[in-house]
């Protein structure tokens, strides 16, 4: 796997971007992490869920695109079958990286291998005079917007986390007898009943924050898992993993 650079006009002042919808790269993920501004958008195809992070300290919120593990059932070709997508899907080939000196500044990063990179077609970075191209611009303040928005994210999990909102979940699915039975341990969600016995200041201030609406399009979005269970249950018959009837 390739390690993003700083993004250079004298190294990268050739380098071209093809605007590309092939997210195949995300075809081993079956939770993917996503922003709290994709909630309200996201809740009308995936069920939207909380996880772990990797150190298992905090909390991450994320989209269920399939219910066996390494496998995106979106993502297994270049063909995207939903009707909406996540913000931070249309990163690449760059990142957002915070500096280490607490400025709260961010680094712009390009992942050079990428295959949406190239020298002879797509949008140019740079002009012959090394400033930076109309578009890369515009990706500048969309990157910059979403690593905002994933920050306050994090601060949004903290939050909920402080409140004792989170109840421990084991998904049992399984769309007809004939189908495999998956188990998906350590999803997080909203304790609806912890929600309502939050202290009038503090449901006033979720209230102020937006966050009473992104609660419940969260709750909502459960209700997805029947389309994500019939979705894998015609992907495992597809692949000869379903019982003789």
């Amino acid at each position: 796997m390739s390690t993003p650079v700083p993004l250079q006009n004298d190294k990268h002042g050739k380098l071209r971007v093809i605007e590309s919808g092939d997210y195949t790269r995300h075809k081993e993920q079956h939770l993917v992490p996503i922003i709290s501004q994709d909630f309200f958008v996201l809740t009308a195809e995936f069920p939207l869920v909380f996880v772990k992070d990797s150190n298992g300290q905090s909390f991450v919120p994320v989209a269920i695109m399939g219910l066996r593990e390494g496998h995106n059932l979106y993502c297994q070709t270049e063909e995207w079958k939903a009707r909406v997508v996540p913000i931070r899907f249309h990163n690449p080939p760059f990142q957002m990286s915070m500096l280490d000196d607490n400025s709260g500044n961010f680094v712009m990063l390009i992942d050079e291998e990428s295959p949406m990179v190239s020298e002879t077609e797509g949008e140019l970075l740079f002009n012959e005079a090394g400033e930076k191209s109309e578009y890369l611009e515009k990706r500048i303040e969309r990157l910059l917007q979403t690593a905002q928005q994933t920050v306050q994210t994090e601060n949004i999990c903290k939050l909920f986390a402080e409140k004792d909102l989170f109840s421990t979940q084991q998904l049992q699915l399984q769309h007809r007898p004939d189908s495999p039975r998956y188990n998906i341990d350590g999803i997080y969600t909203i304790d609806e009943k912890k929600l309502n016995e939050l202290s009038d200041e503090d449901y006033l201030d979720f209230r102020k924050k937006g966050l009473i609406p992104l609660i419940y399009a969260h709750l909502s979005s459960l209700q997805q898992l029947r389309r994500i269970s019939e979705m894998q249950y015609e992907a495992d018959k597809a692949n000869g993993m379903t019982k003789e009837a």
